[in-house]
């Protein structure tokens, strides 16, 4: 890990944020290093490891931006997403929703206050629940939100428990196996109730990409590109699920990158102060760069799913 980001850290939070994010980045590597490709644990650590500078540069939502006109601000298309995939399920006043993999809480804060409803947000990274309840404590939405460090692929809630799930772009990261994504439909389907629905968007991919570029896909997203090649729909048909909504939306998260891409440009200085200028710079040709592979490989399909 670059010194510079240590001495980030150090100044913001201490000792106890510079041992954790040490940590995070031992037990990221590891799995790579031993296995030759991730594992769940190293998928929590990835994100234990990112989370602080995630925010500080995109905001409070880990998703791409969903941009329905190409007009919207950054902050916007995210909120259109995660409004996209709620509007999937429809929830009601006082239903039980489940988040999987909700990031630090944001979304669901947004749909439980949007909706009526109460909703358990599960996430496999600790640093993103703990970061997560001080901001739904902070938003005085912990009557409706609660945020619980679990597993998606074996979740501790009884059958049928859920009205309603939201997925919003987690699958992938959650998955790190073939095996881990029948698992994974299969707990969604057997935590939610009968006639229930399940709102679900995720980047795929439907070719593996050449090594050049997918070389930077795991710069950027911490996946292999093989990892990211699911036929979604026909995993959660084979589970049982009926299908009543689609779209695809990849050409509507393309402006995420030129939004991306502009906020590192308008705030240089202090991205160069915090990681130096070699990783500002590899870092920017990178974020160029994907729109252009997700463009020849990439689909991101939206989906309603009634069980």
């Amino acid at each position: 890990m670059p010194a510079r980001i240590l001495v980030a850290t150090w100044q913001e939070q201490g000792p106890a944020g510079c041992a954790r994010k040490l940590g995070a980045a031992a037990r990221m590597a590891l799995p790579i290093m031993l296995r030759g490709r991730r594992t769940a644990g190293g998928v929590a650590a990835y994100f234990d490891l990112i989370t602080d500078d995630g925010r500080l540069f995109y905001g409070d939502s880990f998703h791409f931006g969903y941009f329905p006109t190409g007009s919207e601000t950054l902050a916007q298309a995210l909120d259109a997403h995660t409004d996209l995939v709620a509007e999937m399920v429809r929830p009601r006043r006082g239903e039980q929703i489940l988040d999987v993999g909700c990031g630090i809480g944001a979304p669901a804060a947004r749909i439980a206050e949007r909706y009526g409803c109460a909703v358990t947000a599960v996430n496999i990274s600790g640093e993103q629940i703990r970061q997560g309840r001080v901001l739904i404590e902070q938003r005085r939405m912990s009557h409706r939100v609660s945020l619980l460090r679990a597993d998606a692929r074996s979740l501790e809630f009884p059958d049928g428990y859920f009205d309603a799930i939201v997925c919003l772009e987690a699958a992938g990261d959650i998955c790190v196996t073939e095996r881990d994504k029948d698992r994974f439909v299969g707990e969604l389907h057997r935590v939610l109730r009968r006639g229930g629905r399940v709102g679900f968007s995720d980047l795929a991919l439907h070719t593996t990409p050449p090594r050049t570029d997918d070389r930077t896909l795991r710069a950027v997203f911490y996946h292999r590109g093989e990892e990211l090649v699911t036929d979604w729909p026909a995993r959660f048909a084979s589970q049982g699920f009926r299908i009543v909504g689609r779209k695809d939306i990849i050409v509507h998260t393309m402006p995420t990158w030129q939004r991306t891409k502009a906020v590192y440009d308008e705030r240089r200085s202090e991205v160069v102060r915090r990681y130096g200028k070699r990783i500002a710079d590899r870092t920017r040709t990178q974020v160029e760069q994907i729109p252009k592979i997700l463009a020849r490989y990439a689909t991101f399909p939206v989906l309603s799913l009634l069980k």
